[in-house]
């Protein structure tokens, strides 16, 4: 994962990704490529617009700062307050019964306006609150939001083991875990 000075370094790389990912090489006359990074950022912003990808563009935005922003706190211990404790089911889809625990942590905003979620793993039974070490990131490439999980010091999961525990929620996303 790329280091990021600032929000502005961060935005020009997005541009640049954003750009490649639209096979934009070039723009008018000028290779993308040789261009300085305010120009990279104004050319992105005129392709959006020209080509009606304004909300894609911020989707995509925020889906990578979210990353980049889980990235950050791993192996960082954080606090978790419990909304949906082990056993509990979904509000809105009451045949969803929550496997673990599941909350959210209240040092930072998700791109969906809430604060982060995050599932934690290695405790069996229902909490109100947990602090733990954030493992993993599971990145959603198809929604704007992303997960992180909990454990508690002593424990380590593997990818595998991680998206079994999951699953009941995260097998409706395109996903990769980020450890």
């Amino acid at each position: 994962m790329k280091d990021f000075k600032d929000y502005y370094e961060f935005t020009v790389f997005i541009s640049r990704e954003f750009l490649k990912k639209h096979r934009v090489y070039r723009y008018r006359t000028k290779k993308i490529e040789e261009m300085d990074d305010k120009t990279v950022s104004a050319v992105c912003h005129w392709y959006c617009e020209e080509n009606k990808l304004t909300d894609e563009f911020c989707c995509y935005s925020d889906r990578e700062w979210n990353k980049q922003m889980g990235m950050e706190y791993l192996g960082k211990t954080i606090k978790v307050t419990v909304d949906r404790p082990l056993g509990s089911h979904h509000p809105e889809h009451k045949d969803l019964v929550y496997p673990v625990n599941y909350g959210y942590y209240e040092g930072l905003s998700a791109p969906d306006g809430e604060w982060q979620d995050v599932y934690i793993l290695g405790v069996y039974e229902a909490v109100n609150s947990f602090e733990g070490k954030v493992i993993a990131v599971i990145h959603r490439l198809d929604d704007i939001e992303d997960k992180w999980v909990v454990a508690p010091d002593e424990y380590s999961f593997t990818k595998e083991e991680i998206f079994e525990a999951t699953e009941f929620q995260e097998k409706y996303y395109k996903i990769e875990i980020l450890m």
